[in-house]
């Protein structure tokens, strides 16, 4: 009920103040409507003090102050609509693709601290051998299509007419280290991975 005659006073006060005119601008609202719509506004229940508010109040319409005040209001709910929208347009941007996960390689090359117990796993890679093949002996580096270089463990020696760009399997030896098999070698070698 209270809400009710709220806006109905809210209602007749605006259309009291659009119907006062610029004519009637400099004098003092609750003496300038007629007493029926004094009446009306159930004006005579205010104090003196909450009139002269109420005057007030009319006068800073009249002057436009009021007008500025909303449109401040009006354009900070604006720039408030537009952040939300530009928040809601970069939550719906697909996030950025994470970085590729270290490959077998990456992993070969890492320098990480394991506690005690630690179990790693590393998969096998193949490749080519970039150019001829003709065996190796002491410490020779196999340079590999994919950029990689190999370099010989364990020493030792083996021998074999060139072949052209063998294929080969580097995978994991169980006591650590990297072994790597070539296309028509019935043995295999023990090789680290050097630095690129």
């Amino acid at each position: 009920m209270k809400h009710g005659r709220t806006r109905a006073w809210v209602g007749l006060l605006v259309g009291l103040l659009v119907g006062l005119g610029s004519g009637r601008a400099e004098e003092v609202f609750s003496r300038a409507i007629t007493p029926e719509e004094f009446a009306a506004a159930e004006l005579g229940k205010l104090s003196p003090a909450a009139r002269a508010r109420l005057d007030a109040l009319v006068a800073a319409y009249r002057s436009g102050a009021v007008t500025a005040v909303r449109a401040e209001a009006d354009a900070q709910a604006a720039a408030a609509v537009v952040a939300t929208a530009a928040a809601v347009a970069a939550a719906r941007q697909p996030a950025p693709a994470p970085p590729a996960a270290p490959g077998f390689w990456a992993q070969a090359k890492a320098k990480v601290r394991i506690a005690p117990g630690t179990q790693v796993e590393y998969g096998e890679m193949e490749s080519r051998i970039a150019g001829d093949f003709a065996g190796w002996e002491g410490h020779t580096i196999f340079t590999l299509e994919n950029g990689q270089r190999w370099q010989v463990a364990n020493g030792g020696g083996y021998y074999t007419p060139a072949v052209s760009h063998p294929k080969v399997k580097v995978y994991p030896a169980k006591l650590g280290g990297f072994w790597m098999k070539i296309e028509g070698v019935n043995s295999r070698v023990k090789v680290l991975l050097l630095e690129p």
